[in-house]
């Protein structure tokens, strides 16, 4: 879909100082097009920190574009980005006596926020039911009490943000035994 370029990163435009939130840069690609000219394109800097789009200037990317038209400056889609940009985008794996245990207690904290969640979802739905009563738990089992289940609920809320709180806090000491590493495994 659409048409294949080599290119070059020619510029960075960084956001002017003073201002409220500094972005990423943005980078200025140009590519020439036997048979169309050069055609000039912006992209905003893969890169999340400020002014690392100046490591970038200078080297070759490959993009895709649906127009010639040189002025067309965001017709772009970069299918190839630079070595530097990979090394600084690829996942960070963490090795070491920790890494198992740190993977558990993120598993766990990610439980413990959905118990949290549904405590916060249910306690309104229930609430209201009790409140304004209603058919809402006629065709419910005979076993399901609505104050009960109200109550679970609404501790639900404490519990799964005390759960979350613990569990990251043991995923952080367990990562403390671990060594960083970045890329593919």
């Amino acid at each position: 879909m659409g048409h294949v370029a080599l290119g070059t990163i020619d510029d960075r435009i960084e956001d002017a100082p003073g201002q409220d939130v500094q972005g990423a840069d943005e980078l200025i690609i140009s590519a020439d097009v036997p048979g169309h000219g050069t055609l000039h394109r912006r992209i905003p800097c893969p890169l999340p920190t400020p002014g690392s789009g100046r490591g970038l200037v200078g080297h070759e990317v490959r993009f895709r574009h649906t127009t010639y038209d040189p002025d067309y400056s965001n017709d772009i889609l970069v299918t190839r980005w630079p070595l530097v940009a990979h090394r600084a985008l690829a996942p960070v794996r963490y090795e070491g006596p920790g890494a198992l245990r740190a993977r558990i207690w993120s598993i766990l904290a990610g439980f413990s926020f959905v118990v949290m969640w549904a405590g916060i979802a249910l306690t309104p739905i229930l609430m209201g039911g009790i409140v304004f009563g209603g058919d809402m738990f006629t065709d419910l089992p005979a076993w399901f009490h609505p104050g009960i289940a109200l109550m679970a609920s609404i501790s639900a809320i404490p519990v799964g943000l005390l759960l979350v709180t613990i569990c990251v806090r043991r995923e952080e000491a367990a990562l403390t035994h671990t060594v960083e590493r970045r890329g593919r495994p």
